[in-house]
């Protein structure tokens, strides 16, 4: 089978990357695949991890992106199905095939909640596709309101991979860690972690990501007097090399999410999680297995379960069971099945 990947304005730097190195590498022994990307990632380290045999197309320029796409959906065969994680594809490539009688497929495969999102109609769009990969059980119920067949959508998840080795425990107390895009409101809302963590005398954390808003965030630490309780490392392509010892958990205040990748990786690792109750954190998060959620926007509630961290035996192996489903054995069955179905 012929697998187009479409994606739009990637960084580089966020799960998304993450999730489609090990699908495209695990796809490319059975079939066809072209990666096509609409800009050229400011960091593309994860690009030089692909698989030779993946044909990679990026394509810059306005009119240049256009015309090359709208190419790449004319001259397609009927064989040929597009993955598309933008659902501005979806639209041109639905348009295309209607005007000009082609018969290849559409899937879409979206990595963000659809309605805590105002960067297109999903309700007019996603409807154009054939079939949907929905990374989280949200995903797949937002599909089905906007009157999609359920026998369309298959709940995928992301995948993770196993991991064997055990980090030391560490020395300090309440020792918590972020890693994503640093955005001080928005999406990732670490002010409300900043404001939380100056409710918890004792705790540290380590900030492992950089963004529009490192500065005011690194300001507005200061000014609640926390700033020598932070580290700010930055951005780093392997983030698990630089975590030696066991942080007392991962702390995630987001507004919304698709299914946060780092969230997955700490559970692997048999870290703990912190989140708030975002759509979609129950795919992940166990409550009192693998971790705690937090009412949105409820600081005091955060600051207790970072106070409560180290009371509960949160044991690696434990942690590490809790996201069976997430392991490759299991997701490639699953988007094998999908693909089957869909094709």
């Amino acid at each position: 089978m012929k697998l187009k990947f479409l994606c739009m304005f990637l960084s580089g730097t966020g799960g998304t990357e993450t999730v489609l190195v090990k699908v495209l590498n695990e796809l490319c022994h059975q079939n066809e695949i072209e990666l096509i990307l609409t800009n050229r990632p400011q960091e593309d380290t994860w690009l030089k991890k692909l698989d030779p045999k993946i044909t990679l197309s990026i394509y810059e320029g306005k009119f240049k992106r256009l015309s090359r796409i709208a190419w790449t959906f004319l001259t397609a065969s009927k064989d040929t199905c597009f993955i598309s994680l933008s659902p501005k594809m979806i639209k041109l490539g639905a348009r295309l095939r209607q005007l000009f009688h082609k018969d290849y497929k559409l899937i879409s495969w979206i990595h963000f909640s659809l309605n805590e999102q105002n960067m297109f109609d999903a309700q007019t769009t996603l409807p154009l596709a054939d079939g949907h990969l929905a990374i989280n059980s949200v995903i797949k119920e937002q599909l089905i309101s906007y009157g999609i067949a359920q026998e369309k959508i298959f709940l995928i998840h992301n995948p993770i991979e196993p991991v064997a080795k055990a980090l030391k425990p560490s020395t300090k107390p309440k020792s918590f860690f972020y890693a994503g895009r640093i955005t001080f409101l928005g999406q990732k809302n670490l002010k409300e972690l900043l404001d939380a963590l100056a409710l918890v005398e004792d705790a540290t954390l380590d900030v492992y990501g950089t963004g529009e808003d490192l500065e005011k965030c690194q300001t507005y630490a200061a000014s609640l007097g926390i700033a020598e309780r932070i580290t700010w490392h930055g951005f780093t392509a392997e983030l698990w090399e630089q975590i030696k010892v066991r942080p007392s958990a991962l702390i995630l205040t987001s507004t919304f999410e698709g299914l946060p990748m780092i969230a997955l990786e700490t559970a692997a690792h048999g870290i703990p999680i912190i989140c708030s109750n975002f759509n979609g954190y129950r795919d992940i998060l166990q409550e009192d297995r693998n971790g705690f959620s937090y009412q949105l926007h409820n600081i005091e509630q955060l600051a207790q379960k970072m106070n409560m961290i180290d009371q509960v035996a949160f044991g690696p192996e434990q942690i590490k069971a809790s996201i069976q489903a997430f392991y490759p054995q299991t997701y490639f069955k699953n988007f094998e099945k999908a693909l089957h179905k869909l094709k």
